[in-house]
């Protein structure tokens, strides 16, 4: 397994340079590492009625797919409370990521060790050794944007950010409920899908298999179901650690 680089050896390398469309990517300054972009998307033609949703949280048994890499034993991130939404509310942020990240630990029998680092004023995603939670700019279309960085010889992730998005067309909101906003989009849901790609989990397009599924590639407004694992999420991500 290569060894992590140093600080020194990390040289920023900003994510201006990497297409913010799905796909993987050479990094442009680093040799030997490849960087994995999903956007998440909202799902379209929504009502806009103002009214709570109390959706059920139906299990799937459909296993979602592996990505290509995993977290190292220990993990820290770090939160930009001053660029969470009102709606969110920055004090509500480190309980939405920290019920995120449990989701997944739980997930796969907590073979990885995640700890919250101190507070960053970062906005943007770059290759320097900080693994970002922000909102941020991010294209029209997009809830989210996370950005994997990994070795491509072992599939040792060395670098992860996640961007929400601050465009104003985005209405955000948090519930600690099973009902959700109708007229925003419930930042632990798009969250909890979010944080499945630093674990190691791809996005899943198939309405049929996947659509209660956590990492079923699109998010609707008023949505909540996304932050309760399915058994096909707890699956895939038992593949990738507990093989």
């Amino acid at each position: 397994m290569a060894a992590p680089m140093s600080a020194k050896e990390v040289v920023e390398s900003n994510d201006a340079d990497i297409p913010e469309k799905d796909g993987e990517y050479n990094d442009p300054i680093h040799p030997g590492i490849k960087v994995r972009v999903f956007v998440h998307k909202n799902k379209p033609d929504q009502s806009s009625n103002s009214s709570p949703v109390c959706e059920p949280d139906p299990d799937s048994y459909s296993m979602v797919s592996s990505a290509g890499w995993q977290l190292p034993a220990n993990w820290t991130y770090r939160l930009n409370p001053a660029s969470v939404p009102s709606s969110v509310g920055s004090i509500n942020v480190t309980t939405i990521v920290a019920n995120s990240f449990a989701d997944w630990t739980t997930a796969i029998s907590n073979k990885v060790s995640v700890n919250q680092g101190p507070n960053t004023k970062l906005t943007r995603s770059s290759y320097d050794s900080i693994n970002l939670i922000a909102w941020g700019r991010t294209s029209a279309s997009a809830l989210g944007v996370t950005y994997i960085r990994y070795y491509a010889s072992t599939g040792q992730v060395v670098d992860v950010d996640t961007i929400m998005n601050t465009n104003k067309k985005i209405s955000w909101s948090w519930s600690n409920s099973t009902c959700g906003d109708s007229r925003s989009y419930d930042a632990e849901n798009v969250m909890t899908h979010e944080i499945g790609h630093w674990f190691g989990m791809d996005d899943e397009y198939d309405s049929t298999l996947f659509a209660d599924a956590t990492m079923y590639g699109y998010a609707s407004k008023g949505e909540v179901k996304k932050k309760t694992l399915t058994t096909g999420d707890i699956l895939g991500a038992g593949m990738i650690y507990n093989p």
